[in-house]
């Protein structure tokens, strides 16, 4: 019902459309970031070795590698919390059906762009940075654990995020609701 063609975006609800698609983005961008943190959280318990300075006798009790996995956890936490408002607000105006206003739609807009540009960003950096925790070892091609980064910085650019960062601080400074499009 959702994903078939809504047919011209001239009404608010029919224009909720495309922040499905963002919303859909937003969570394929944190699975992403899930399944590396997963996977880069059983290579650093089990394979992963301290570096030789490092007086740690496992990986996992380095403080420099916990430090790191402290900040993917709370990327990932953000991730899930923005995502999860923007599917609740979006869920709230979709319920209004032909009620739905320009206001309405214009804060399901700023939500789901605001979950879009934490996931775009968060899905990056932890698909990039995992290689920190886990060593050099785990760059070797048959553990694929490039394949996250590769998958989300495909997605990514699918619609670029600056435009999010204009379309938000545009809201922020001038209170301008962002215009309805095919990405927004």
């Amino acid at each position: 019902e959702l994903l078939r063609d809504p047919g011209p975006l001239t009404t608010p609800r029919s224009s909720l459309r495309p922040l499905l698609a963002q919303l859909i983005f937003v969570n394929i961008f944190l699975g992403l970031a899930e399944g590396a943190f997963a996977q880069a959280r059983h290579y650093t318990l089990h394979e992963s070795r301290p570096w030789f300075r490092s007086s740690a006798v496992r990986a996992s009790e380095d403080p420099y590698i916990q430090s790191h996995y402290g900040e993917f956890f709370v990327g990932l936490e953000s991730i899930r919390l923005l995502a999860a408002d923007a599917a609740a607000v979006f869920d709230a105006a979709w319920s209004q059906g032909d009620s739905l206003d320009a206001q309405g739609r214009g804060h399901v807009a700023v939500t789901v762009a605001t979950a879009k540009v934490a996931s775009t960003r968060v899905g990056l950096e932890l698909t990039s940075r995992l290689f920190e925790t886990t060593g050099a070892r785990a760059t070797h091609g048959a553990l694929r654990l490039d394949r996250f980064w590769r998958n989300a910085r495909v997605h990514t650019l699918h619609d670029p995020v600056r435009w999010k960062y204009h379309l938000l601080g545009n809201w922020v400074l001038n209170g301008k609701r962002p215009a309805r499009h095919d990405w927004n």
